[in-house]
């Protein structure tokens, strides 16, 4: 038996929410995450941060808050430049006693032409471990940042 050596100093853990756990069984059945901004848009051409500000300001119009506006592009920037291959996600269960992990797989990022009936269309690709964890296995301060009321966040 060999043993191997993993270098983990270059390995995030993310939490992408479903909604509130609404969309939990889409993700874990269709192995991804998945964000809702920018709908009309196929970002996989994007390569910084600067790119989705007027996509977003075009999209969203009526968002005039700078904060709420850098907040947001924050969110997809993240998403879309930032989760990569091996990286670890979790998303919360709708019972939210309970948490879903996986490892983003390669070539993680796809955007939904034909949609199946799951709205969000900027997906990354996830191998999800199929059996949830409890919530209280974790630390008090992880379980307090993991209540975050972004969608995206590390």
């Amino acid at each position: 038996m060999t043993k191997t050596n993993i270098n983990v100093s270059n390995i995030e853990l993310y939490c992408v929410r479903a909604e509130f756990g609404t969309y939990t069984k889409q993700f874990i059945d269709g192995g991804y995450v998945a964000i809702d901004w920018l709908p009309n848009d196929d970002l996989s051409h994007i390569t910084t941060r600067e790119e989705l500000y007027p996509l977003y300001k075009k999209e969203y119009p009526n968002d005039k808050s700078n904060v709420v506006i850098g907040q947001q592009v924050g969110q997809i920037g993240r998403f879309l430049l930032e989760i990569k291959e091996g990286d670890y996600v979790i998303t919360p269960a709708q019972n939210t006693e309970f948490i879903y992990y996986g490892i983003v797989e390669p070539d993680a990022y796809f955007f939904a032409e034909n949609p199946d009936d799951f709205p969000y269309l900027h997906r990354k690709k996830v191998k999800w471990n199929k059996l949830p964890i409890q919530r209280s296995q974790f630390s008090v301060p992880f379980q307090n940042t993991i209540r975050s009321s972004l969608t995206v966040f590390i």
